[in-house]
């Protein structure tokens, strides 16, 4: 049987999700994405579309993206955005480090609040830890 609509369950479980991302940041800011690694981290200045306004790769711990995140804060500001939004994947230690530096008056950008409902079925579909086991045969 075929689909009447022409969009398939996943593409509307994506628009969903894509729809409760985009309300959690204002219009008026721009997204930062950061790749967090270990001494090497990939930024990109991005506005609501998706379009790329700005990339640049930091080779520096994630303690000390301060320079990244004003970095990025000009670039929107050039761009005319009034302040950035970032976002990045809540895996490991390094992102509650980049919370505490976006908490940093010092700088003006703000943390986008993603939750879990909207990060963790994405990671499931790749983790290798959810792939089924096969039995030991004796």
């Amino acid at each position: 049987m075929g689909n009447s609509s022409g969009i398939s369950r996943g593409d509307r479980n994506r628009n969903v999700r894509l729809a409760r991302l985009r309300a959690l940041v204002p219009a008026q800011n721009a997204i930062v994405g950061i790749d967090l690694a270990d001494a090497k981290q990939m930024v990109v200045v991005t506005d609501h579309d998706s379009k790329v306004l700005a990339r640049k790769t930091f080779r520096c711990r994630a303690w000390d993206l301060g320079t990244a995140l004003d970095w990025a804060a000009r670039r929107a500001s050039e761009a005319d955005f009034s302040a950035v939004t970032v976002a990045c994947e809540p895996t490991g230690h390094r992102w509650r480090v980049l919370g505490q530096l976006a908490a940093d008056p010092g700088h003006a950008v703000r943390l986008c609040p993603t939750g879990d409902d909207l990060v963790v079925p994405a990671r499931r579909r790749t983790s290798p830890t959810t792939r089924p086991t096969r039995k030991a045969r004796c």
